[in-house]
């Protein structure tokens, strides 16, 4: 058909005339546009910024309303796309080809409206094809201090915690309802503070999570001299399997990813027993921790098997050691 050939053409020339024009960071909607056009493939992963889905919620939970779909801003970049609606419709259609990565910001209606009006309510699932989606539930602010090194105000990033999802479940619910099954791998790209505990960095810990780091954590080692010291695993029993050598290397690093995978475990507890999300592949976290005008990246990418988690230690990274619980002063 016609609409079907015009798609991938017009794609291309909007790309062709964007390499010839600079990137803009003072305008993140734009570059999150331009590289969408261009493609994430000469991107490292700390520089890809994917399009962004702003889902709200009622007080109550109980209704979603997209605020800002930037993938349909995408596909009204298209000529075709203001045409007709089977002409948008192929627009579409090509468009999710080229994009494998979504970003869902979530937030609960800020004005304390219940009934949560504003914005199209979400009654079918956005995409109908396999997708890897990034939840972003923090963002950041620009403020304007004083730089002591020059005396010169200068305008620098502190986060502004966003909405916290009051469990795993609550997680879980959001995702399927917008993205419906086909969710193959989900990335939390989270924001924290140098200050903040697991808690707040995801929600309140379960008891089972709990129970798991009452004790001195002893892990399951490996004898398999086969076995690849940087395949590490953990079982649904929340034991942590791994080749000795790399858990005495691993230090206080790989201590704090076996916190970070009892939280990931939580999200895997709930599409085990909930039915949902069933292509589910991995659950990878993207933590930003801001300290001293610096953004701190830690990064695990888990692979999901069988109910069970693996990470391959090479590309685990920790920049920052949260606390499990701060603790309270009286």
């Amino acid at each position: 058909m016609i609409w079907s050939a015009a798609a991938p053409i017009q794609f291309q020339h909007i790309a062709d005339g964007l390499l010839q024009s600079s990137s803009d960071s003072r305008n993140p909607r734009a570059e999150r546009r331009r590289q969408a056009f261009l493609g994430y493939d000469n991107l490292t992963p700390a520089e890809r910024r994917p399009l962004a889905l702003h889902v709200r919620s009622s007080l109550d939970k109980q209704k979603l309303r997209v605020v800002a779909d930037e993938f349909q801003a995408l596909v009204s970049c298209l000529p075709m796309g203001t045409v007709s609606h089977e002409a948008r419709s192929h627009a579409a259609k090509f468009c999710r080809t080229k994009l494998k990565v979504m970003d869902v910001v979530y937030f609960i209606d800020e004005q304390g409206d219940e009934d949560c009006d504003t914005g199209v309510e979400i009654l079918d699932h956005v995409f109908a094809q396999p997708t890897t989606v990034m939840v972003t539930k923090s963002h950041f602010k620009y403020r304007k201090f004083v730089d002591f090194g020059s005396l010169q105000p200068a305008n620098y990033k502190f986060p502004e915690l966003g909405v916290h999802f009051k469990s795993a479940e609550h997680l879980v619910d959001v995702v399927s309802r917008v993205f419906g099954s086909c969710v193959e791998r989900i990335i939390l790209n989270f924001w924290a503070n140098t200050n903040s505990d697991l808690r707040e960095i995801y929600w309140p810990h379960t008891a089972r999570t709990k129970k798991a780091t009452r004790k001195e954590l002893k892990p399951t080692y490996i004898r398999d001299p086969k076995h690849d010291p940087d395949i590490v695993f953990m079982t649904p029993d929340r034991k942590m399997h791994v080749v000795e050598q790399t858990w005495e290397d691993g230090g206080f690093d790989i201590r704090d990813t076996f916190e970070h995978l009892l939280k990931i475990y939580e999200i895997l507890d709930f599409v085990t027993t909930g039915g949902k999300l069933p292509q589910l592949q991995g659950i990878d976290l993207e933590l930003h921790t801001l300290c001293w005008a610096e953004d701190l990246l830690t990064r695990i990418r888990s692979t999901i098997k069988d109910d069970v988690i693996w990470i391959n230690w090479s590309d685990v990274a920790i920049e920052f050691h949260h606390k499990f619980v701060a603790p309270t002063y009286f």
